[in-house]
């Protein structure tokens, strides 16, 4: 049965106060919407919007700007929580009230911004950067002014917003494989219909006509069709995002999408196509064979095993880092809080549920920790047992994550935030949870099928990240069947580099998949992470190393970039050039 946002309170009564226990959504939503930004938080007087603006020169305090981020947490925390809530219920007027808290917290951020001086903001910055450019308050303030950039007008920001859901609207819509009388299968075809289909409305459903047409021909017909299945809806919706994106970077100074989102990552679009093109191996396997492939080989074999025991002997493990879970006595069985500490530093707490009527692993943040500010807490909802490869490896992730955020050490809610920071912060989750699978040692890690399934979507990834790449670095696709016959080829050679085989008509990838969308150009950052991720965790030999490791990663007390936490980790001066050597030198050597 479906708990109540009555009974959820009391489940986290850690939580709440006595008075929000009697009806904490309507209060947590009328607190939201009385949120008033401009009067509960604090904006540096050398930020402020004045007719009299302050010289250049003139940096905000420390003071100032540990003033604005203490009051600025009041609404982080705000919209933190309306996530955690809207995560726990279905019902749909619930729903709308958490939706107007969340359109209201985002107005609110708006108007902040809008009333930030953007000209000062960048002269402190500028300034900032000649005295300490590698300052956490540096970083602050560049995260600052990336996100006032950020802040679309109403009817932009709708454009957006509508665009993305329409091709959302798409990809859950059935889809109907109009296959040919030779390519039906028998036990699809319906007497009474003389028209040959296969309805076919989930991948598991595409995999087993996959499994079972023997006609490679057919195969690859049906494939094909189910990744275009929505290019005929989306199309237009995708090239009006393209141009919605490219113009906003064009307002940044940058020519494409492309250019601008890897400027904040610190990459340009060489750098990404030279580490892509290293990503790059041929599996000689084409995804409309893979199914065929991996039903030839053993099923994995996974052993049950109770899912908080598997929880526990992962807090075990982590003790090699200083790190202590003190498990909370609570009276609700299915239940656990633990309180986590990293030497004598409380970082915050975790709520552990488990449930038997689901089969899938949950998290959520609940706040986030922000050293000398607050402590972090998240909830974590397990299924009694685990059963699967996938539950194994999704648990080892998302505990890392929340240990990852927990254990942040900044000072400032952005830098710790890995949705927003700019630091790279989510390598550490990848790092840690390499580090624990290895600890673990699961036998089903080394079987073949497992194997293939890994380096066929390792190829998937790195194939899409260049999708995207190519489709963000065009400046204009006004004229898109201008420019379609050159992204064919490309994207076909892209297609023929990871599986051995062309997409004849590759530019049909580009509406194949929900991402290119969302996450747009940052959809490489999985490969890019999971790649930094092993080539770190070869350099683990010692429990030593791994705890100077997590420190100089997870914790990262200083903000260092990526390049400069790589430096301290390999004991050399190290930028992308360095980088790729090493990772070039590291698949050598494994191969």
């Amino acid at each position: 049965m479906r708990k109540s946002i009555f009974a959820i309170c009391l489940y986290f009564n850690f939580l709440v106060t006595v008075m929000a226990v009697a009806n904490p959504l309507n209060l947590f939503v009328e607190q939201c919407l009385q949120f008033d930004a401009l009067n509960e938080i604090a904006i540096p007087q050398e930020w402020q919007l004045s007719s009299t603006p302050y010289p250049p020169t003139a940096l905000t305090s420390d003071k100032s700007l540990v003033e604005f981020e203490s009051s600025l947490l009041s609404l982080n925390n705000l919209n933190d929580r309306n996530n955690y809530y809207r995560s726990l219920t279905t019902q749909t007027e619930q729903q709308q009230q958490l939706l107007n808290c969340q359109v209201h917290l985002a107005d609110e951020l708006s108007a902040l911004f809008k009333n930030i001086d953007a000209n000062q903001l960048k002269d402190d910055l500028i300034q900032r950067t000649k005295v300490d450019a590698d300052a956490p308050t540096t970083l602050y303030v560049k995260t600052i002014l990336h996100l006032q950039q950020l802040q679309f007008d109403l009817n932009v920001k709708s454009q957006l917003h509508n665009l993305q859901a329409s091709i959302r609207h798409y990809f859950v819509q059935d889809f109907k494989f109009d296959a040919t009388q030779a390519c039906t299968l028998a036990e699809a075809i319906d007497k009474t219909d003389q028209t040959p289909n296969v309805k076919v409305t989930t991948e598991s459903s595409i995999a087993h006509y996959l499994i079972s047409q023997p006609e490679i021909n057919c195969r690859q017909q049906a494939w094909l069709a189910y990744q275009t299945r929505t290019k005929t809806y989306n199309q237009s919706n995708l090239l009006a995002l393209h141009k919605l994106k490219t113009n906003l970077a064009n307002k940044q100074g940058f020519n494409n999408v492309a250019d601008y989102q890897l400027s904040l990552h610190g990459l340009t679009t060489s750098q990404l196509t030279l580490f892509l093109n290293s990503q790059t191996k041929n599996i000689g396997l084409a995804p409309w064979d893979l199914p065929r492939a991996l039903h030839a080989l053993p099923k994995i074999a996974v052993k049950q095993q109770e899912s908080i025991l598997i929880v526990e002997e992962i807090f075990e493990l982590l003790s090699e880092f200083d790190l202590r879970f003190e498990l909370i006595s609570t009276s609700d069985n299915p239940l656990r809080l633990y309180r986590v500490w990293l030497n004598s530093r409380l970082l915050g707490e975790i709520y552990v549920e488990r449930d038997e009527q689901t089969t899938k692993i949950h998290h959520h943040r609940i706040k986030q920790a922000v050293v000398g500010h607050q402590m972090g807490q998240y909830s974590l909802k397990l299924p009694l047992k685990i059963t699967s490869v996938k539950q194994h490896n999704d648990l080892v992730f998302i505990v890392s994550n929340i240990i990852n955020q927990l254990a942040k050490g900044s000072v400032f809610y952005y830098l710790s935030q890995s949705d927003i920071s700019l630091a790279n912060q989510q390598l550490g989750s990848y790092w840690l949870a390499t580090w624990l699978a290895n600890k673990l040692s699961y036998e089903y890690t080394t079987s073949a099928r497992a194997q293939l399934l890994q380096s066929f979507a390792q190829q998937q990834h790195v194939f899409r990240a260049k999708v995207a790449l190519l489709f963000y670095q065009q400046a204009d696709l006004s004229n898109y069947q201008l420019h379609e016959p050159s992204l064919h080829q490309s994207i076909s050679n892209a297609f023929n580099d990871s599986f051995g085989v062309p997409w004849i008509n590759g530019a049909n990838a580009i509406f194949s998949y929900q991402a290119i969308a969302n996450q747009g150009i940052s959809y490489y950052l999985l490969v890019w992470q999971e790649t930094l991720a092993q080539l770190i965790h070869t350099q683990t030999l010692s429990s030593s190393q791994a705890k100077d490791i997590f420190d100089v990663l997870i914790v990262n007390e200083h903000n260092q970039t990526i390049y400069d936490q790589l430096s301290v980790i390999f004991n050399q001066p190290m930028d992308f050039e360095n980088l790729l050597r090493r990772i070039n030198y590291a698949g050598t050597k494994q191969e």
